[in-house]
């Protein structure tokens, strides 16, 4: 038999036994003729869990028949005690269990057929319960709470300092962003006379010099040989970028760079006026190239205007040269200018050639000057236009 069926048996016993501890509460009233309250009488259900009352199964065999011993103390009125199953040497009838063995009774039960169920027995220990792994997880720390729990161990110094340093960025920015807009205001422009104080006499402005006035072209006039030999030959310039070709000159002439001149070569310093011989092509507009001598006329009087700017301002111009060009379709003029520098009056001699590049898409065009402080280059002038010519 197992200890479930035992434990089953033990439990119907508990309930025989309660009419036995009522028959012999019965009994005990009547020779002492007491009336017993049904507050002395103990229920089966408070016997069973009492300590003044114990169930033993005396022996749980196979048998049809289980003896069962039931022990009760005597009633004490006034008060209901619950009985309280014995254990140990008490339940075997010995007398190391401290009890009072004076009222004991013997019942045999016949076992019913079939197992015996446990009734209100005591439950069976609960085996754990496996804690599923996602809770696991959840409880470990993430990084976050990894991150929180290290806040706390910064020193309360540490946070009042990050603290300070964050509200001192964030008061800069603000001030910053709130005056930013802010501009002072145009200054005010106080005259003296105003204010009362004597006047300031400005400095005189200085006078601007008229534009240079270019009366037109005559259609024709022959140029002017100047006297002297001029300066030696020293090689030819061969102008890809125009298209022309031309006398390259030795000392003092020497070569430089002229924008937006391709090619230039130039007698002394920078400063205007100067001596100077360039080639390009025409720095003009020119939606189509001219047919005609006359054409090319125009567009050297339009050349010779650009080249002004290379002559001293509020220059009084003149018309030296106006004819064709010696070896390809195209014109020559020249001018001469007459201008004041340093309280003397000096004058610049120039010529502007112009002449077809049949491989180009502009006109070649070339520009020399020489000053009179230079008289002796003057002839270098004549040598230039007759060997000029495109290629």
């Amino acid at each position: 038999m197992s200890p479930e069926q035992a434990l089953a048996m033990a439990q119907a016993a508990t309930d025989t036994a309660k009419a036995a501890t009522e028959a012999k509460a019965a009994a005990e009233a009547a020779k002492t003729a007491k009336a017993p309250s049904a507050s002395d009488t103990e229920s089966v259900a408070e016997a069973a869990s009492s300590s003044d009352a114990e169930s033993v199964p005396e022996a749980a065999s196979s048998s049809d028949t289980v003896e069962i011993r039931v022990r009760a103390r005597p009633h004490v009125a006034g008060a209901a005690k619950r009985a309280e199953p014995v254990r140990g040497d008490a339940a075997r009838g010995g007398a190391g269990g401290g009890r009072d063995e004076s009222d004991e009774i013997t019942v045999n039960v016949r076992r019913p057929g079939g197992p015996f169920p446990p009734r209100g027995g005591p439950a069976s220990p609960a085996e754990p319960v496996a804690r599923p792994r996602y809770a696991e997880r959840r409880e470990r720390p993430g990084a976050l709470g990894a991150a929180v729990l290290r806040v706390g161990d910064i020193p309360i110094k540490a946070v009042y300092g990050i603290g300070a340093l964050i509200a001192t960025v964030a008061i800069v920015i603000l001030i910053f962003a709130l005056f930013s807009e802010d501009k002072p205001g145009d200054p005010v422009r106080v005259d003296p006379a105003q204010a009362g104080g004597p006047a300031v006499p400005s400095a005189p402005a200085k006078p601007t010099p008229p534009p240079i006035a270019v009366p037109p072209a005559p259609a024709a006039k022959a140029m002017t040989v100047f006297p002297g030999t001029g300066t030696p030959i020293a090689a030819y310039v061969l102008d890809r970028a125009a298209g022309i070709t031309y006398v390259q000159y030795g000392a003092p002439w020497a070569k430089t760079s002229k924008p937006p001149f391709s090619a230039a070569q130039k007698v002394g310093s920078a400063k205007r006026p100067q001596a100077l011989i360039a080639s390009g092509p025409v720095p003009l507009a020119v939606p189509k190239a001219p047919t005609t001598y006359d054409g090319y006329r125009k567009l050297a009087v339009k050349a010779a205007k650009w080249t002004l700017r290379y002559q001293p301002a509020g220059s009084k111009f003149t018309w030296t040269v106006s004819q064709r060009a010696r070896y390809n379709l195209g014109w020559v003029l020249g001018y001469k200018v007459g201008y004041v520098q340093g309280g003397k009056k000096h004058s610049s001699q120039a010529y502007v050639f112009v002449v077809s590049a049949p491989a180009k898409k502009k006109p070649a065009m070339l520009f020399a000057t020489v000053t009179d402080a230079r008289e002796a280059l003057y002839h270098d002038l004549n040598m230039l236009f007759w060997t000029a010519r495109a290629g």
